[in-house]
């Protein structure tokens, strides 16, 4: 067990936090915590796809290896990665007892720790979002003496202080761009990671998901739709928006219009990808969204089948049936009103989403609904 000084536990307790507010400093922190624990190397790093450079901080750190993971490694199997994943979000662990003599078996401990005189463990596993999560590792030495239960004791007592501080260095990130951009809008903007968790919100958003009987709410600061085909449509949009499909380049979002049920209102949202320019980059934050919100009225309002004839050249039958898809109704209760085959409104539909430049239904009547005034302010 290692003898721990009062007052160089409290410098490390004031790095932490230092490095909450001040994201330049995390280095400082990780250092001052390797030297707590007599370790041979640290570090903090979100472990998942797509990774980055930034999204390890490590004392000792030598860019050959962390390239050589980035590049070979962290797509291969690796028992110890493995094993971390399905733990629970809190759990510290000796990486020898959690994975057994497997680990000196892998490429990952003879290519990645053995070389980096990496002969030993604990770590903690902080935060976890879909397949991506974040751990505090501290390691020793070939000729040190390896970690003991009251060593993963005191790092239980730390991991809590660095989740803790790792949260609020993200949060203090996506603020600024907030604060500076979407705090004075008059309509709802969340930001929202690829897995639908809120990592920031403004008052009018916060308003409308508490609202009561709302389709779309906060959950355990998850965005969560009441609607299950609109909850996959928003998901995919955000997906999309986040590139967690498609590699590097980030998708352009979309639109859809979720209904509140029992009312004559709905949630009309548009979605995007937050631009990168706008967040520093760092271990704790992937890419984001803006989901864009505001509460409309269904009942479409006097004139609007002229409205969209003038905007989209629409045929008086298209213009009746993009107001039915407006106020909520469907295509084929649209095709009842009109008294003519549903096919037929199918034909005039795919009509208008050629003129109006949309894929999809949910597009489209999203599209409608911007032209109509939001409730209230």
């Amino acid at each position: 067990m290692i003898n721990i000084d009062p007052g160089h536990l409290s410098r490390v307790m004031t790095d932490i936090y230092e490095a909450a507010y001040n994201p330049g400093t995390w280095n400082v922190a990780v250092e001052r915590l390797c030297d707590l624990f007599h370790g041979s190397k640290a570090c903090l790093a979100r472990i998942g796809p797509d990774l980055q450079p930034d999204d390890a901080i490590t004392t000792s750190f030598d860019p050959k290896y962390h390239q050589l993971y980035i590049d070979e490694l962290s797509d291969i199997s690796n028992p110890l990665i493995d094993a971390v994943f399905v733990a629970p979000v809190g759990t510290v662990y000796h990486d020898h007892a959690l994975v057994g003599e497997r680990l000196k078996r892998s490429i990952f401990w003879n290519e990645w720790m053995a070389p980096q005189n990496m002969y030993g463990g604990i770590a903690s596993k902080l935060m976890a979002s879909g397949p991506s999560f974040w751990i505090f590792d501290i390691q020793r030495g070939r000729h040190q003496n390896q970690f003991d239960s009251k060593d993963a004791a005191l790092l239980q007592y730390l991991a809590p202080h660095i989740t803790r501080a790792a949260q609020i260095s993200r949060q203090f990130k996506l603020t600024r761009p907030m604060a500076a951009a979407f705090s004075h809008l008059p309509f709802g903007v969340v930001l929202v990671d690829g897995y639908m968790q809120i990592l920031e919100l403004n008052a009018a958003a916060d308003a409308l998901l508490s609202r009561p009987g709302s389709a779309l709410v906060r959950k355990s600061d998850t965005l969560v739709v009441a609607d299950a085909a609109n909850a996959s449509l928003l998901r995919k949009l955000v997906e999309q928006a986040c590139n967690l499909k498609d590699g590097a380049v980030p998708g352009i979002g979309g639109d859809l219009l979720i209904r509140n049920a029992g009312t004559g209102a709905a949630i009309s949202l548009s979605v995007g990808p937050l631009p990168q320019t706008q967040i520093a980059g760092g271990p704790f934050l992937q890419p984001c969204a803006a989901i864009f919100m505001r509460e409309v009225n269904l009942d479409v309002q006097a004139g609007f089948i002229q409205q969209t004839r003038n905007l989209f050249g629409l045929t008086a039958r298209e213009a009746s049936l993009a107001a039915s898809l407006a106020s909520g109704r469907s295509v084929r209760e649209a095709a009842e009103d009109a008294g003519i085959a549903y096919s037929t409104m199918r034909s005039n539909l795919e009509s208008v989403f050629r003129k109006t430049e949309t894929r999809q239904q949910s597009q489209l009547v999203a599209l409608l609904r911007s032209l109509q005034p939001p409730l209230g302010n």
